[in-house]
């Protein structure tokens, strides 16, 4: 399943934060131990992970499962269903619209998720969506994720 990526960036030391689009990248380049390869599209909520290759390309993105306890990037604290709007037939309503709706609705569970708001928090999101090609086959999940705004790695779930 070929996902959208974006991700929600801190603004500084200001507590005004932005968003901004970015390509997923990682410096992990290894197996680590206890680690167990799967799909992005297999996690499940509380995972906790880590991203091993960017391959834009692929078919579903691979991903490194860790226990929470673990040092790790990024944890799964929704997936979504897409419910917003479509075009005539059901068709993909672009990737702007969906990357709208899949943001707004991962940011809206934020509080939530983590415990608190998303503007005091060291926590930021990234998500993942449907692409076109991957509408084609049924796909409507919305993977919502958080990972330390430091950008490095942090251990525990994010919500004590």
């Amino acid at each position: 399943m070929a996902l959208g990526a974006c991700s929600g960036k801190s603004g500084g030391s200001t507590s005004e934060k932005s968003t901004t689009t970015t390509e997923v990248t990682t410096t992990t380049f290894g197996l680590p131990a206890g680690a167990e390869a799967t799909g992005l599209r297999e996690l499940t909520v509380g995972q906790c992970f880590e991203l091993p290759v960017d391959d834009p390309g692929a078919d579903d993105r691979a991903v490194w499962v860790l226990p929470c306890s673990d040092p790790h990037t990024h944890e799964v604290v929704s997936l979504l269903d897409y419910g917003g709007a479509t075009v005539r037939g059901g068709g993909y309503p672009g990737r702007t619209v969906v990357q709208d709706w899949a943001e707004q609705n991962c940011y809206a569970g934020f509080e939530a998720a983590v415990g608190e708001p998303w503007t005091e928090s060291d926590f930021d999101i990234e998500t993942w969506w449907p692409s076109e090609e991957s509408w084609a086959r049924r796909d409507r999940k919305v993977i919502c994720t958080v990972y330390p705004s430091s950008g490095g790695r942090t251990t525990g779930p994010v919500r004590p």
